[in-house]
């Protein structure tokens, strides 16, 4: 068995077992019914440009949506672990790296058809009150720059940490994490929020989408980030994930050379 068919066989369990969670379906729904009855990117007036509402739309399901991906996604490996499903891949052929790439990309494939479907509706939405189609570019431009960077980051971090932390201390952990790092203004505080390390894309949202700062666009927004800001954030975003991935991969290689 070589470690392509590794990696696909285990992207594919991974995204069977993921996608028919009913609990996680049940949860992106009612978080985007939720919150967007708080921030109602389709309330504004039609004289408004339907990109800013679009973009408005993606920085909210971000800001939100983001945080139920990263505590469905925290009890992958932990769920084989009990289940023995570790033991009976671990006595098949092929290599734990290839195992552990499937495992990221079933399990965030998976976890993206609830998170795009309820992403969707409301695109549909601002699309059908606009009357327009021009401006679907623009929510693809905005997910793929805004949203998707940082839940490759999240998503990293959700499979990796559990492995060495209790599952609930991490989810608790990881809740409070997100609105530290992405939400708390910089008043005296020390957060990570106003820096490129931001999974939320607050940086992609400003630097790509509105360079001028206009308000009501981004949420949050970076006053004075620029697209090259914007780039490296992304990039930052993504290095750090493949690097979580692999620091997971060597101390699973270190503990099961120790057994």
């Amino acid at each position: 068995m070589n470690q392509l068919q590794v990696f696909t066989g285990a992207s594919g369990y991974e995204f069977r077992m993921q996608i028919r969670r009913r609990s996680m379906w049940i949860a992106f729904i009612a978080m985007g019914l939720i919150f967007t009855q708080f921030h109602q990117p389709w309330s504004r007036p039609i004289t408004t440009p339907a990109r800013d509402a679009i973009v408005y739309w993606t920085a909210i399901a971000q800001t939100f949506l983001a945080v139920v991906a990263g505590i469905f996604l925290a009890d992958r490996l932990q769920r084989d672990q009990r289940t023995r499903v570790d033991e009976v891949l671990g006595a098949l052929p092929g290599g734990l790296g290839a195992r552990l790439c499937g495992k990221y990309c079933g399990s965030i494939l998976a976890t993206l058809v609830p998170l795009l479907l309820v992403y969707g509706a409301g695109v549909i939405y601002i699309l059908a009150r606009w009357h327009t189609t021009q401006a679907l570019p623009i929510a693809l431009a905005a997910f793929a720059t805004i949203a998707l960077p940082g839940l490759l980051f999240v998503t990293a971090f959700s499979i990796a940490c559990p492995a060495f932390l209790w599952l609930p201390l991490y989810q608790f952990l990881f809740i409070g994490y997100w609105f530290w790092g992405n939400l708390l203004p910089d008043v005296g505080i020390p957060t990570l929020s106003t820096t490129i390390l931001t999974p939320i894309g607050g940086y992609m949202c400003t630097g790509f989408f509105n360079p001028m700062g206009k308000e009501g666009v981004c949420n949050p927004g970076i006053q004075g980030a620029t697209a090259i800001q914007g780039v490296e954030s992304m990039l930052l975003l993504v290095a750090i994930s493949i690097l979580v991935m692999l620091l997971l991969w060597l101390g699973l290689r270190f503990y099961q050379a120790r057994q």
